[in-house]
């Protein structure tokens, strides 16, 4: 009985450990983990985190990482990096590289080593030289296929991780009410209900699961561009709003966009009826709100930055893109008392609580591989192709074709006198 009793405690024991260290990755953990940090950053290093910058000013004409530059415009560290992959035509070996200098620099001379966030644009793949381009979400809303889409998003996020992004700046998932509407093609259509499908889908391919493996997703613009922002609560609700509850509840998005227009006369990124009512009370949502490229310096009827970006950040919108413009007079909003520290913190905890969610504070923080990273794989090809011919859509000719009798032919618009 002693010895039974004995391999029982050893039993326990061993599970008691296997609990503990289950508990580790508990979102209690990090809440406490992004606590720790913020408390530990100076005030300008926290403004950093709510600002981007691109990449290529931290290096010389020679491809090598600046320290001076870094130490001249990142002292405090950088919260993202803008559009990493296509600021100039590299291949992706190189890229990684150049994402692993500047990590490894923010990592170890910055005073809280804290790394970037990498966001590239991947609507029809990586926007970068080289890689598969894929058909545009219009076309593939057509082939009515959410396994290829999917699929495509997959090959698209492991050959962006390797790259070092985490964060991409898709899906479009705009119902779009308008057919004039000029970005039409990066949305699927008109469906709320095959928006959210495909949206979802392609959110699942992107994350893999896991943000620490995966990359994580963001669904834009929030909420109603290209149709839609002023529709009655009904049809707001139930339809406009659709795909981003679903890749939001469904697909664990973290990340969300307000589109350049305005909802009910407010612009989106401050809009609090959008991000505060019904993005944080209705959905829950719980990551982090970045500005379209510029559209704080678009809001309207406020005459400097300072006013408009008290109003993005009192309205819920987190980080200011592509170069925190208006997210550099922050400090001065909070001492003229225009917006609270609670709202700051707020900001900042929100984009510390995703890189640890991206894994950046871990050993391995951006996954950096050494091996050769090939862009366009037959295999991409592949899905490229299935994703074109599952998406023709074949029109009825009630006559009109083809064109016997016309003697003269009428060709208008911005492109007619151009290749």
């Amino acid at each position: 009985m002693p010895n039974m009793t004995k391999k029982c405690s050893v039993i326990v024991f061993a599970w008691l450990c296997l609990l503990a260290l289950a508990g580790c990755n508990k979102p209690v953990d990090v809440e406490q983990q992004v606590n720790e940090l913020y408390n530990r950053m100076s005030q300008p290093e926290r403004i950093a985190q709510l600002k981007s910058m691109y990449m290529d000013e931290l290096f010389n004409e020679q491809g090598q990482l600046d320290t001076a530059k870094c130490r001249e415009l990142i002292p405090y560290g950088i919260g993202h990096f803008s559009q990493f992959a296509m600021q100039q035509p590299r291949d992706p070996n190189v890229l990684r590289d150049r994402v692993a200098a500047v990590q490894d620099w923010l990592m170890h001379h910055t005073p809280n080593g804290i790394p970037a966030l990498c966001h590239e644009e991947a609507l029809t793949g990586i926007n970068t030289m080289g890689a598969t381009i894929y058909p545009q979400q219009i076309g593939q809303a057509c082939s009515f296929n959410q396994q290829l889409a999917e699929l495509k998003t997959c090959q698209t996020g492991t050959a962006m991780r390797k790259m070092g992004a985490v964060l991409a700046l898709s899906p479009m998932v705009d119902v779009c009410r308008t057919p004039s509407f000029n970005r039409l093609e990066e949305s699927y259509g008109e469906d709320a209900y095959l928006s959210a499908v495909m949206g979802t889908a392609f959110v699942k391919g992107m994350q893999q699961g896991d943000l620490k493996q995966g990359v994580g997703a963001c669904s834009k613009h929030y909420l109603g561009y290209g149709g839609g922002g002023d529709a009655d609560e009904k049809e707001l609700m139930e339809e406009i709003l659709l795909p981003h509850e679903a890749i939001i509840r469904l697909a664990g998005s973290h990340v969300i966009m307000p589109g350049y227009h305005a909802v009910h006369g407010t612009n989106c990124v401050a809009n609090t009826e959008i991000l505060q009512d019904i993005l944080q009370g209705y959905l829950g949502f719980d990551g982090m709100v970045v500005s379209d490229y510029g559209s704080i310096s678009q809001i309207p009827e406020l005459a400097d930055p300072v006013h408009k970006a008290a109003a993005a950040i009192n309205a819920g919108n987190d980080v200011d893109f592509p170069t925190g413009a208006d997210y550099q007079h922050l400090q001065q909003a909070i001492d003229e008392g225009l917006v609270k520290p609670e709202t700051f913190e707020r900001a900042v905890k929100n984009v510390l609580r995703h890189k640890f969610r991206a894994g950046l504070f871990d050993k391995n923080p951006y996954l950096y591989t050494t091996e050769q990273i090939t862009l366009d794989t037959p295999e991409e090809r592949q899905t490229a192709y299935d994703i074109a011919t599952q998406s023709v859509v074949l029109l009825e000719n009630n006559g009109i074709l083809p064109l016997n009798e016309a003697k003269t032919i009428l060709v208008t618009g911005p492109n007619a006198n151009t290749m």
